[in-house]
């Protein structure tokens, strides 16, 4: 028997094997390449819903002041912001480094599109506020914070929305806020220890409600009168509620707020004032006939409503000081 046919198929053997080994080496590579890809996709799904899938994780962050606090406090650096004032009059983020976070807009609606694009977000944080005491969203209006639903399809044009619910419970709501931020990368032992000082702060506000049940009242006021906070309305103040503060009760019918005009504004009560610091201040109420005497007023036991943000610190730090102005209140109505 000839070897001819052997020596001619060990090369044709040879090819066969290098085929299969460089067929099995691509498709290795193809797998690898494709579970790196699947590793590197980042996806999330906001509180509305709706589902937001890049092909890697977003670094670069913008968003209204309200979402960009809390991502701050858990280690986060936000590239631009916008809001209802600019981040050097927003209390909110006193202690917070705000060097490189570009300023878009600081009036309500008003947004810098241009300057917004300029800073190259990967994602864009908002949130939405529900209409009536069901929860209902208007989704025929954009998100809190932009003018119409053209501006919002227009930042939506530079990077995906992604969108924070501040409706029903509070604690929900950090909850939610909390794990958006760990979606974008924030140090998890951060987030740890920041849940731990608000669930020592909850602990301490639960104590004093309870040793001194005065009765709170959450308000803005301005040139057309008063206007008192429903606390069930409000997230943090009913976060406070179930924690056993006490809230004023307004008459007036009507979601969120109860409106009184400066000639009922004497029937707001409440032996401790949250005044919303928005509007008019603590000297400008005095000069008000109807509220000047008002014993919370008489008593000086008007405080700041700073509205804090949503997230483990902002609301252990406010709670805390919530604590404070309970603890040393005295009950000064019926």
């Amino acid at each position: 028997m000839s070897n001819f046919p052997r020596i001619r198929l060990l090369p044709l053997v040879a090819a066969a094997l290098i085929a299969a080994l460089a067929a099995c080496s691509s498709s290795t590579s193809s797998s690898t390449s494709d579970a790196a890809a699947s590793h590197q996709r980042w996806t999330f799904t906001d509180d509305l819903g709706k589902t937001v899938t890049l092909d890697h994780a977003p670094t670069r962050v913008a968003g209204m002041n309200d979402e960009i606090v809390p991502l701050m406090h858990y280690g986060l650096k936000p590239v631009a912001s916008w809001g209802y004032s600019t981040i050097k009059d927003d209390a909110r983020f006193d202690g917070l480094d705000t060097s490189g976070v570009q300023q878009v807009g600081s009036v309500a609606g008003e947004i810098d599109v241009e300057k917004l694009a300029a800073a190259r977000p990967d994602i864009i944080v908002s949130e939405v506020y529900p209409t009536d005491e069901k929860g209902t969203i208007d989704t025929t209006q954009p998100d809190y914070g932009f003018k119409d639903l053209a501006q919002q399809k227009q930042v939506e044009a530079i990077a995906p929305v992604v969108t924070i619910l501040i409706g029903g419970d509070g604690a929900d709501v950090v909850e939610h806020t909390t794990k958006l931020a760990l979606a974008l990368g924030a140090d998890s032992a951060t987030v740890a220890k920041a849940k731990a000082t608000y669930t020592a702060a909850s602990d301490r506000l639960r104590k004093a409600a309870a040793a001194n049940p005065v009765t709170v009242a959450a308000l803005y006021a301005d040139s057309d009168g008063i206007n008192a906070a429903k606390y069930q309305d409000d997230p943090a103040l009913r976060l406070y509620s179930d924690l056993g503060v006490k809230f004023f009760a307004p008459e007036p019918k009507g979601f969120y707020w109860a409106d009184y005009s400066w000639e009922n504004a004497g029937q707001v009560g409440g032996d401790v004032w949250l005044l919303e610091q928005d509007g008019y201040d603590r000297a400008q109420l005095a000069k008000q006939p109807t509220v000047a005497k008002s014993p919370a007023l008489a008593a000086g036991q008007v405080h700041p409503w700073l509205s804090a943000t949503l997230d483990y610190v902002s609301q252990a730090q406010y709670m805390d000081q919530l604590s404070g102005w309970i603890g040393a209140a005295k009950a000064v109505t019926g």
